[in-house]
């Protein structure tokens, strides 16, 4: 249950996807996530590639989809969360590398498990 305004950031894809930048929106919920002490920043712009990468579209959806993580929490979830597992786009490969299946941290000042992890699809 995300919620304000949107910030623009830059998004890495895998090596299999040629490595590219790309821009990208997220929320800064999605910065201040952090598994194992790897927090999750943005990569380093300026963007090598045309398009932008997307969280909130189908997986088949052609362009480029963000890799992410699932997270469950192993604590009280932060109010208007109902305790249900959040997805959170992990936006380089060498943090989504760290966030392990079974790895902990906190979202949104709450503590939380890495439930699964999705790569990026590229169509």
């Amino acid at each position: 249950m995300s919620s304000g305004p949107f910030t623009n950031r830059f998004y890495e894809t895998s090596s299999e996807n040629g490595g590219f930048i790309l821009g990208c929106r997220v929320q800064p919920e999605t910065l201040a996530a952090e598994i194992d002490s790897v927090a999750n920043v943005g990569a380093t712009g300026p963007a090598t590639a045309p398009g932008s990468a997307t969280s909130s579209q189908g997986r088949r959806t052609a362009g480029v989809n963000m890799r992410y993580v699932r997270l469950g929490w192993t604590a009280t979830p932060p109010t208007g969360y109902s305790g249900d597992p959040v997805n959170v786009a992990v936006l380089t490969p060498a943090t989504f590398t760290a966030w392990t299946k079974g790895a902990t941290g906190t979202y949104l000042g709450a503590a939380v498990e890495v439930l699964q992890r999705s790569g990026e699809t590229v169509k």
